[in-house]
């Protein structure tokens, strides 16, 4: 019987080693920010070509910020934020004396975008 994706994904985690889990978390948080931005902009009713006349960046680079294939550097941020009419947030776990490592990815947002 053929394997699920599921099972697939679990045995290639287990195989993984420091490295690869490290560049696992890292898209999984680039890609949840994506969706967060992709989040603002369609409750806003905009297109990508809406949000990049507003915020001067390009429809390409806003596709690719929501798909978690490239992070925002901290100007392309805060000009998306601005065009989005938002703020930035940074959430922080509940347990502020928790170790980085014991923090369960699943359960904390690094950025969150608000209505301002």
């Amino acid at each position: 019987m053929a394997k699920t994706f599921a099972e697939y994904a679990r045995e290639r985690r287990a195989q993984m080693g420091p490295e690869g889990r490290e560049a696992e978390r890292i898209f999984r948080a680039a890609y949840e920010f994506g969706q967060v931005i992709y989040g603002a902009r369609k409750a806003r009713g905009l297109r990508q070509a809406d949000l990049a006349d507003r915020s001067g960046i390009a429809q390409a680079d806003i596709s690719r910020i929501e798909r978690g294939q490239i992070a925002p550097t901290t100007p392309t941020l805060l000009r998306l934020a601005e065009a989005l009419g938002a703020q930035i947030q940074f959430v922080l776990p509940l347990e502020v004396d928790a170790a980085p490592e014991s923090i369960d990815e699943r359960t904390v947002v690094a950025l969150n975008v608000l209505s301002a």
